[in-house]
């Protein structure tokens, strides 16, 4: 998809076109934008005493973030112009989170003429971002229809089962510890100043040394090893927050929240994950239907 290789040794597997489903829809506005597509820097890799779906859950865990991230985001927002984190910010947001065949995805709608936010965006490369994504939108709307092109933007996101944040791998190296593998994705028409600005900022928020990486890898291992315990073994995980405010939408495809603060997708996720657990072969796990309406010349194939 999109020059990232997919491979499995079941033969009885669906296509890759089935098993990403409408949230290719979601996913192209990252990696299907320009005919040029992607290139990737890295990968960073390196071990870390969790299990690997503590990561997945994690894209999906919005409340965290102006608790868990707090010293971070004050720092950039002192320093870069980043608007201030708060709990009522959070959810007060109109983002949503999508839910497709395991994918989990949140995006927000955009107002025109707006960036597509990465890491390296600043009050001082805004400009360069701005004029590249004004010089680029045409290309980007042949390709994916203006609505897309225009105001989808993807957020955090997991691409079944284990592709975290776009893009990195959270390989199990058995069930409390994990391999990362961590890369930079940038399009490979980018000026040199922008592919910078993202390089430097993905490495300031992301991978091992990264300011909201650390801040998120303390809570991983203090949940693995609380999850160890007695008291752990005993207690269920309460994942009801947002119960019965998720389903279709009218305008987004896939199982869409009512609201960015919900558990919706991690519920949804361990529920797929089981079912993989559980089936014999690839025909007792149910594909959703595509839905969406693909605009624009971008395939699955770039």
């Amino acid at each position: 998809y999109a020059g990232i290789v997919f491979a499995t040794w079941a033969e009885d597997a669906p296509s890759l076109e089935a098993f990403l489903g409408d949230a290719r829809w979601y996913l192209d506005t990252v990696f299907n934008r320009r005919d040029g597509g992607m290139q990737a820097l890295g990968p960073m890799k390196w071990l870390e005493p969790v299990n690997w779906k503590t990561m997945v859950d994690n894209c999906s865990d919005n409340y965290h973030v102006p608790t868990t991230h707090l010293s971070s985001a004050r720092v950039q927002t002192r320093y870069l112009g980043r608007p201030p984190l708060s709990h009522k910010d959070q959810f007060e947001s109109p983002n949503k989170h999508v839910f497709v065949n395991g994918h989990s995805i949140t995006f927000r709608e955009a107002p025109d003429n707006t960036p597509r936010y990465v890491h390296g965006i600043s009050k001082d490369t805004f400009p360069l971002f701005l004029a590249y994504h004004e010089a680029t939108l045409p290309e980007v709307e042949r390709r994916l229809g203006a609505f897309r092109a225009r105001h989808v933007q993807l957020g955090n996101h997991s691409i079944f089962p284990n592709g975290v944040l776009g893009f990195r791998l959270a390989l199990p190296r058995g069930p409390l510890q994990t391999e990362f593998w961590h890369f930079v994705l940038l399009e490979k028409g980018a000026p040199e100043a922008l592919k910078r600005a993202i390089r430097i900022g993905s490495q300031a928020n992301n991978g091992a040394a990264g300011l909201f990486e650390q801040d998120d890898v303390d809570n991983w291992r203090q949940v693995t090893a609380a999850s160890k315990s007695r008291l752990g073994r005993r207690i269920s995980q309460d994942l009801s927050m947002g119960l019965g405010h998720a389903g279709p939408h009218p305008e987004y495809p896939g199982v869409v929240s009512e609201r960015y603060i919900s558990e919706n997708n991690q519920r949804l996720f361990y529920k797929r994950w089981e079912e993989f657990m559980n089936a014999e072969s690839w025909a007792e796990i149910p594909i959703a239907p595509i839905t969406a309406r693909f605009e624009g010349t971008a395939t699955i194939r770039g």
